[in-house]
């Protein structure tokens, strides 16, 4: 199925702006760890693009790529394999997706925190046995309720037994709305 195009109007800028830009344009989950793009730059991206195009755009010589980990959701990892082998390759990418899964089970549990017409960019820590023992909003989705709402429930995302030990933290996620042609990250109510 071809990927519907989008248009961006992106400056180079730091990366983590650059890819809460992209996000929010995309209507793409960008999960990244914090320190991996701390101190890089994007390049501009603009245009009518299809996403995949635009987020590799962004990403030129950074010395990352995104890896697809759901229909509308991406990881971003170092691009070299030498960066690759000093990360616990698989096991990274496997809790990524556990996070994303858990961050979606706890905030598809209520009407306030269901995903969908709101935009934020937030950062987890993790603790050794795999659930979130501090989340802080990156800004505010413009509802001061929906905001504490959405603190409560990611703190009790679990990640089912996985122990984020190599992961650097804190990892930082952005939740934007979905396009309309898109499917809805929870089901049916709406």
């Amino acid at each position: 199925m071809p990927e519907h195009e989008v248009r961006y109007g992106i400056p180079a800028q730091t990366l983590a702006g650059a890819l809460n830009a992209y996000a929010a344009a995309s209507s793409v989950q960008v999960l990244y760890e914090t320190s991996l793009v701390a101190g890089r730059k994007s390049a501009s991206v603009s245009g009518d693009l299809a996403p995949s195009v635009a987020l590799q755009r962004l990403l030129a010589g950074t010395g990352l790529v995104a890896r697809q980990t759901d229909v509308d959701a991406v990881t971003v990892v170092p691009a070299d394999r030498e960066a690759a082998l000093r990360l616990p390759s698989g096991d990274e990418q496997t809790l990524m997706a556990a996070l994303q899964v858990g961050i979606l089970d706890a905030l598809c549990k209520s009407e306030l925190t269901r995903p969908g017409n709101f935009r934020i960019a937030l950062q987890l820590w993790i603790n050794p046995v795999g659930t979130v023992r501090h989340a802080v909003l990156l800004g505010s989705t413009g509802d001061f309720r929906r905001d504490d709402a959405l603190v409560l429930a990611l703190r009790r995302v679990t990640l089912a037994g996985m122990a984020p030990a190599k992961v650097a933290q804190p990892v930082t996620m952005v939740i934007a709305p979905r396009g309309r042609d898109q499917p809805r990250e929870c089901g049916p109510p709406e």
